[in-house]
């Protein structure tokens, strides 16, 4: 342990007071002593790092970072593990105790200050942002390199090649952003909490940590376990969120070079079949769009695009690539067919068709994932990451194809709670991505949506042993003729994710952790008011039913999210929460 100080420098991207917060939790999980700096001068005079450098690039109103000091982690350690960290500054060490960096450690840069020689350190997680946020076509090492001396103030590196960090903005970097997905996890709130338990997480008996995300989602958990070396498995009911996991995690290892082959002989081959007949159809529901519209010319156009595409891709000779261009193709069907359910209960929808051509959205899609599998291969030969691995499974969270006590740690994010958040069918919004890549028919995405959690097609009689806030809703639905329909399905909802957390707690390890990211509310509101009806406090409903579940409630932490949009529901200009609860398995058997 070295006594040395550290000026953890925080990300100026981050706008949220909660989000700060994190940080601190993070840091003082790594770091014995820690405090929060609101003014560069206060660095210059612990450190001896000047005010120029200290305040350079940092978040424009309060807190700018933290001063910490005694900690047992090495700096190769220290820049894989913090995740709201934008820089990482310390003296130059003369203690021969402590590692010394050498050239080949891009994620360095040495700088004098003060007649002293410090060293600035890049994050592993902010690197990845930042290269995401400068645009670079085919992200190298060496930009790495270049982004790391222009943090640290050098003046040889030239604006036009590297940009500041921005305030506000994306945390999500690389490969998290191969596909538009509804309420994904922010990567580095999930990746701080994991590298956060790590040195408590019970192992197997290869002494390993595995991972299991049994609502999987678009694989954000599992793409920051594989970039940890930690080993994981994911679970969806869905099938194109399986596929888009499956692609992220084997574009971690494929050479970006074969990537780029397989763009341009699509591309040749996209030009080449231009006069190709349709021979993709709509699902039904959108057929539907266009009859009424009276736009059937415009529809059997589009349909004539999308098997242009599709006969392209199919084209590939490379099997794990032609899966990412696949991918590519569903994320622009997905930006160009917006599709919106109407938070009736009944299945109404709305269609709103983008105006950017698809063709334009899917070479748009071809840069970019260009760039961001440069960008991936440049931060695991920067930062010797040694990736974990697993596999990804088409099944449901409430019957885990898993043995008993098989996770050392889950993380996941479950569907919000369906009755008020408008996302009544999830697979509704994904159907025409689901055809087009020939993974369900219409048929089987209405068999599936009826067994989704969340979904407003699954419903039950009646549930047995659920909180009586559930019931006390579930009443109270039945009293509203606008809302009656939805009073089975919040039952079904609430049996189905007290399943699921039965399943979880069965294959997770004894000692072992369970991270739920969940809605802390749901609110019910007249349509054309801001007039509260009736307010469900659903963190306080998931904390009866893990302790139901057999699980202990470790912490419960409320983040708030930066999710506010003017066009919303009336209610959307509130201050919107998420509970992350930390539950552990604690077993006499």
């Amino acid at each position: 342990m070295t006594n040395q100080f550290y000026y953890l420098k925080l990300r100026a991207n981050i706008m949220l007071d909660g989000d700060i917060d994190l940080a601190e939790r993070e840091v003082r999980s790594f770091f014995k002593n820690t405090e929060r700096v609101s003014n560069p001068a206060e660095v210059e005079t612990k450190t001896g790092l000047s005010n120029s450098l200290a305040g350079l690039h940092t978040r424009n109103n309060g807190c700018i970072g933290f001063l910490a000091c005694d900690t047992t982690l090495s700096n190769d350690e220290l820049v894989r593990l913090l995740n709201f960290i934008q820089e990482i500054w310390l003296e130059k060490p003369c203690n021969t105790k402590i590692k010394p960096l050498s050239n080949s450690e891009r994620w360095s840069y040495k700088v004098k200050s003060g007649g002293k020689d410090f060293i600035c350190l890049l994050p592993f997680m902010a690197c990845g942002e930042l290269l995401g946020q400068n645009k670079i076509p085919e992200p190298k090492v060496t930009d790495i390199q270049s982004l790391t001396a222009y943090l640290a103030g050098s003046q040889d590196i030239k604006h036009k090649t590297i940009k500041a960090p921005t305030t506000g903005g994306t945390s999500t970097q690389h490969l998290h952003s191969l596909h538009k997905y509804k309420a994904k996890f922010f990567p580095r709130l999930i990746r701080s909490f994991l590298v956060e338990c790590l040195p408590r997480l019970p192992t197997d008996k290869n002494n390993k940590v595995l991972l299991l995300d049994p609502f999987v989602g678009s694989g954000t958990a599992l793409v920051e376990a594989a970039l940890l070396g930690i080993d994981y498995a994911g679970v969806d009911i869905d099938k194109l969120s399986c596929a888009i996991s499956e692609a992220k995690l084997n574009a971690l290892m494929i050479a970006p070079e074969r990537v780029d082959s397989s763009i341009n002989e699509l591309i040749k081959n996209a030009t080449q079949g231009a006069s190709y007949e349709a021979g993709y159809k709509f699902p039904r529901k959108i057929i539907q769009k266009f009859e009424r519209w009276g736009a059937l010319d415009e529809q059997i156009e589009y349909e004539r695009i999308i098997t242009k595409w599709k006969n392209a891709i199919s084209g590939i000779k490379d099997n794990e690539t032609r899966q990412l261009l696949w991918i590519c193709l569903s994320d622009a069907l997905t930006r160009k067919f917006v599709i919106r359910m109407m938070g009736t209960g009944v299945g109404r929808f709305a269609l709103e068709i983008a105006k950017t051509s698809l063709d334009t959205l899917i070479i748009s899609n071809l840069k970019s994932l260009t760039r961001s599998c440069h960008a991936a291969q440049s931060l695991i030969e920067a930062y010797k990451i040694s990736l974990g691995k697993g596999t990804v499974h088409q099944g449901t969270a409430v019957s885990l194809p898993f043995a008993d006590n098989s996770f050392s740690v889950i993380i996941t994010s479950p569907p919000y709670l369906p009755a008020s958040s408008g996302r009544e069918d999830y697979l509704v919004g994904k159907a025409v991505s689901c055809l087009a890549l020939n993974l369900m028919s219409d048929d089987e995405i209405e068999a599936a949506e009826t067994g989704s959690v969340g979904s407003m097609k699954w419903s039950i009689e009646n549930g047995d042993g659920l909180p009586s806030a559930v019931y006390e809703l579930h009443d109270w639905l039945l009293s509203d003729p606008l809302r009656e329909i939805k009073a089975k399905p919040v039952l079904a909802y609430y049996m189905a994710l007290k399943k699921a957390l039965k399943e979880s707690f069965r294959v997770l390890m004894n000692n072992g952790l369970a991270f739920f990211v969940i809605g802390k509310e749901s609110v019910f509101y007249k349509f054309s008011s801001r007039e509260v009806l009736y307010k469900v406090d659903c963190d306080k409903i998931f904390a009866d039913l893990a302790l139901l579940s057999g699980f202990k409630i470790e912490d419960q932490i409320d983040v708030e999210l930066d999710k506010k949009n003017m066009n919303a529901r009336p209610r959307s200009l509130d201050s919107f929460y998420e509970t992350v609860f930390i539950l552990k398995k604690i077993s006499d058997r």
